[in-house]
């Protein structure tokens, strides 16, 4: 098959990292994780993976290799005084622009027909289905746009920044709907595919199987238990990592219990749908997530109520 790279879209909390381990579990396919982090990181000097004994960014790509992905990635000038713009323009007239071509960089590191990202921002995605390996298809894009009940999207976020508040993250879920719709509507409709998060959970294996066939990957049933397999991946769902770390009898590098309390640590491993929103979103902010947003919910609500 042609080198693909499948690029999860979506807001977050909606079970991007959950498609996108599940998907780098295939043999063939490699979870990138939130890659979009990897330049700030970098910059940072912080370790390229979210587990603590992967080694792969570090025995793959010497210092040089790391920092060039990071400025090819970054979206920023590679040379002080030349707009990036206009030297984009230069290299690739040239045949000089393998910098700015990171997944193709990446395939010759990597022994995989399917590299996953699940960065999901919408600059983001513009700014890499420009570059020329996709103009030019040496590689295939795909989009997985993954949905979710936006009662359960903005519950999650609720969770975790409280300060926000229900009207601020209501209008959030209805931003990124409409940003990410945009995106998704231009894209061919041979290379792309809308996933509930829902569906996804209730029937993973129902559900993977349908996006192996999309993307062209055989299924194999081993990849819906994602936490057994090796990954590298730069960043994503803590709670969804805490799955992998828990299996390997390791502790999650950041606590979970202030926005989670024990919940991740009661699940078996398994895939549960998680419905937590139904008890701890009060009456009051669910009926302003039903006035701001409740005819825009009535697609992903689950069960279609």
């Amino acid at each position: 098959m042609q080198k693909t790279v499948v690029f999860i879209i979506g807001i977050g909390r909606s079970g991007s990292t959950l498609m996108d381990l599940m998907l780098g579990s295939h043999p063939r396919a490699f979870s990138l994780g939130e890659i979009s982090k990897l330049p700030d990181f970098v910059r940072r000097g912080k370790r390229l993976c979210m587990l603590e004994d992967s080694h792969f960014w570090q025995d793959e790509f010497t210092e040089k290799e790391r920092q060039d992905l990071a400025r090819g990635m970054s979206g920023h000038r590679l040379h002080r005084h030349i707009p990036l713009k206009l030297e984009r323009w230069v290299r690739g007239w040239l045949g000089n622009d393998a910098i700015l071509n990171p997944y193709s960089r990446l395939f010759e590191k990597i022994d995989a027909d399917v590299l996953v990202d699940s960065s999901k921002y919408f600059s983001w995605l513009n700014q890499r289905l420009a570059a020329r390996e996709f103009r030019q298809q040496w590689l295939r894009p795909f989009l997985i746009h993954m949905v979710r009940d936006g009662r359960a999207v903005v519950n999650s976020y609720l969770r975790i920044y409280p300060d926000k508040g229900i009207e601020w993250l209501t209008q959030h879920w209805l931003n990124e709907l409409d940003q990410k719709k945009q995106l998704y509507d231009r894209h061919p409709s041979d290379r792309k595919m809308t996933v509930h998060y829902e569906a996804l959970a209730s029937d993973p294996e129902g559900t993977l199987k349908q996006v192996c066939d999309a993307i062209g990957l055989e299924f194999t049933p081993d990849m819906v238990e994602y936490w057994k397999h090796p990954h590298h991946h730069v960043a994503g769902s803590r709670g969804t990592n805490s799955m992998i770390a828990k299996y390997r009898g390791q502790k999650a590098r950041r606590p979970l219990e202030t926005a989670h309390g024990d919940y991740y640590d009661k699940i078996d491993f398994e895939i549960k749908l998680d419905l937590r929103w139904r008890g701890e979103l009060s009456p009051e902010n669910l009926a302003v997530f039903e006035r701001m947003a409740g005819d825009r919910n009535h697609p992903f609500a689950w069960p279609g109520d």
